[in-house]
């Protein structure tokens, strides 16, 4: 309820709709404990929206003394010396919010806990806004972080002002880096043991997406799991080696106890993140519950768990990970709970771990936009081995730390066993990726889905069983949300960069893909992709790259990787397109403009096309600039009139001269631009020129993605940061 609302609700009306819980009436209970929730949500929301760098002071320059409040991710820099970090900075003064922050061209070493005063540029949190695609501005403030900054100047204070925990973890990170100076096993060992995954690289990321083996690596319910039950294991065997103590306690609850403490001592030493808390806290609860005998009525625990996790941390009901791991969890319960026939521990673990595979098909197409049909096989091979691995792992460890002559030459055989498991991994996804299917069904898919797999997951001798597979069959269907007529266009938000969606009724095209950056943000990974697959659309007719420059062609490799594109123009791999070209789609005219066989310079060599005929063309002009503006009224000046034009380099002050706003004269004006963007787009004078002819003008930055679509012979604008915005997302203001 608090979630689904665009403005989040006020403390005073949730506690008058609370009151009916203090009536006698049968559900009083349950309505008692929804409006809990509901309480606790808002009361926690609004504290991290009143911490919340605000948008008056954006841009502003202040001096900070605080700890580094994670275990910092650093990435090589240009020159040999220099390097990039980024990691979380907790101010001392505790009005200031927790902050993320981004250190380019650093010189210097930050290690996690060190006391640093630094001179930041705050900003307020602010992402991309666009349908189905990656909510940034979500993720920050589930994290609970307030502000972005950029540092500008630091120095290091005396003494470490950070929690002990972070501390150690740092001193151990730099212990195995000692041990095993360039290992290529390292980042992975680091990941699954001390929760340290800043060696990994995006590339490796990309590895476990293509593998579906993310869900190890990345420290969580699995991975606390795994070492519980050794811990169970152990415990419940060296209680038993001294039979008198049976007789006080049973070895299985001296086993439960000792689950419970390795799995919370793994959970702290693994960084005790949000994903890792709600794991050690839902271990605890069904080991409280298997203690007291309660796991019988499995459903009742589950929802037990459910409610106390949203009661601690009400803010995690919009994460992912939260729907997988009780999704996971529900899923074993239900096929090994009540079942009669008794197997063979190795098949019923294969039982389960291909069942899981299947019962979280809907969830990974509602939160990753696809899946790999190679995920079970290779799960088949990767849980065991990394289920094996895990707690050697952290043996090893211990034993360099106590006894480095025994324990370190252990801790680099462990390290060379994941290198060679990455390193399968690797040649896995070579031809993984071929399988992999990119799909966003709608939710009536996925809800039909999930009811599916119940059937299909039930006892035998239920006689829905076969038929329940029917119900997957939507998930394969293309579903198209094609225009009837005319052409539809979205001009997707994805920062400073362009990317824009042009559909006819059979076609779709793209120009230009946005942009990417080395170890960091992707349009085409978190924007275009996600924005095409939610439509329907898993392939492209045609891709036009304005030009080479990042904030354009950053996008394409990601959409080259995930979707079938037949052609392409633009790109310095593919044809260039050329004044004169054209061709017709669904009885929608499309034709370059620009450039001719010239030797233009980069910006100026941007592909303009034309989309549609007067008076409702779309002109999509790249970044040309003065020189290529006086061409195209030479040469096209009758062509040039135009209702929607993409401004000329996001709204510089080097384009959309006087001639060239009189020549095209549009309606209304779109800037590719970011929020408050560091270079002043769109320029003043630029704005001004377009408000002299009575033009509409929209930022993607302000007004999240533009989607544009005619409605009774005019354009409707959707802003989608007005349609679609939540109270936690900035509001749709320059």
């Amino acid at each position: 309820m608090v979630h689904a609302s665009p403005v989040l609700p006020v403390v005073s009306v949730v506690l008058c709709a609370a009151i009916p819980a203090l009536l006698p009436w049968r559900f009083r209970a349950h309505y008692a404990v929804f409006f809990l929730g509901a309480l606790c949500c808002v009361w926690r929301a609004d504290s991290v929206l009143q911490s919340s760098w605000p948008a008056s002071r954006h841009g502003e320059e202040l001096l900070v003394t605080g700890h580094i409040a994670s275990l910092p991710q650093q990435t090589p820099g240009k020159s040999g010396d220099e390097r990039t970090w980024r990691f979380q900075f907790r101010p001392d003064d505790r009005s200031l919010p927790l902050i993320r922050a981004s250190w380019y061209r650093a010189t210097g070493t930050l290690r996690g806990g060190e006391c640093w005063r630094m001179k930041l540029r705050l900003r307020m949190p602010h992402g991309s806004i666009n349908p189905h695609a990656f909510d940034y501005e979500a993720w920050l403030f589930r994290q609970g972080i307030g502000a972005i900054a950029t540092v500008r100047e630091a120095e290091p204070c005396a003494g470490s002002s950070g929690p002990a925990s972070l501390r150690w973890r740092q001193r151990v990170l730099d212990r195995m880096h000692e041990w095993l100076p360039q290992h290529p096993g390292l980042p992975l060992l680091a990941a699954l043991t001390i929760g340290d995954d800043s060696g990994l690289s995006d590339a490796d990321w990309d590895t476990y997406r293509a593998t579906g083996t993310s869900h190890l690596i990345a420290v969580s319910g699995f991975n606390v799991a795994i070492i519980a039950g050794f811990g169970f294991l152990f415990g419940r065997w060296l209680w038993a080696l001294w039979p008198p103590l049976c007789l006080r306690l049973p070895a299985q609850k001296a086993g439960m106890l000792m689950s419970a403490i390795v799995g919370l001592a793994y959970a702290f030493v693994a960084g005790w993140e949000p994903p890792v808390q709600r794991a050690a806290l839902m271990l605890v609860l069904l080991l409280a519950a298997a203690w007291f005998d309660r796991l019988r009525h499995p459903s009742r625990v589950l929802a037990l768990a459910w409610i106390v996790v949203l009661l601690i941390y009400p803010l995690a009901i919009t994460a992912p990970g939260l729907w997988l791991s009780f999704a996971a969890v529900a899923t074993i319960f239900y096929i090994t709970s009540g079942r009669l026939k008794n197997r063979h521990f190795a098949i019923e673990a294969l039982r389960v771990q291909i069942a899981l595979t299947g019962a979280l098909v809907p969830l990974s197409l509602l939160f990753f936009h696809g899946l790999s049909w190679a995920t079970a096989p290779i799960n088949l091979i990767a849980v065991p081995v990394v289920a094996v691995l895990t707690p050697i792992a952290l043996l090893a460890l211990s034993a360099a730390a106590i006894l480095p002559a025994a324990g370190v030459p252990l801790l680099g055989v462990t390290a060379s066993a994941l290198s060679q498991l990455q390193l399968g991994l690797n040649v896995v996804a070579d031809y993984a990726m071929p399988a992999w299917f990119a799909a966003s069904p709608p939710p009536s898919a996925l809800l039909l889905a999930a009811f599916g797999l119940l059937l299909l997951l039930a006892p035998r001798g239920l006689p829905l069983r076969v038929p329940g597979a029917l119900c997957l069959v939507p998930l394969l269907l293309p579903t198209q949300s094609i225009p009837t007529k005319d052409f539809d266009v979205a001009v997707l938000d994805v920062g400073q960069g362009l990317s824009v969606v042009v559909s006819t009724a059979h076609h779709r095209l793209l120009y230009d893909a946005g942009p990417a950056f080395d170890e960091g943000f992707d349009a085409g990974e978190s924007v275009v992709v996600p924005y095409l697959l939610g439509q329907g659309a898993r392939q492209l007719d045609r891709v036009v790259i304005s030009h080479a420059d990042q904030d354009h062609i950053g996008g394409l490799k990601a959409v080259r990787h995930l979707l079938r594109v037949d052609s392409e123009f633009g790109a310095p791999d593919r044809p260039p397109c050329r004044d004169g070209i054209g061709w017709d789609w669904d009885g929608v005219h499309f034709e370059f403009l620009h450039p001719d066989g010239s030797g233009w310079t980069d910006n100026d060599g941007s592909c303009v096309l034309a989309v549609g005929s007067a008076p409702h063309r779309l002109l999509l002009t790249g970044d040309i600039e003065a020189a290529a503006e006086r061409r195209l009224i030479e040469r096209h000046s009758a062509q040039l009139a135009s209702e929607v034009l993409v401004a000329p380099h996001h709204g510089s002050r080097s384009s959309s001269g006087a001639d060239f706003v009189a020549a095209v004269h549009p309606r209304i004006v779109i800037y590719g631009a970011a929020w408050r963007s560091h270079f002043g787009h769109p320029r003043p004078e630029v704005v001004a020129r377009y408000a002299a002819i009575g033009a509409r003008q929209y930022v993607t930055g302000v007004s999240g993605a533009l989607l544009l679509s005619r409605v009774g012979g005019d354009w409707q604008i959707v802003e989608t940061r007005r349609r679609d915005a939540h109270w936690w997302n900035a509001a749709a203001e320059p």
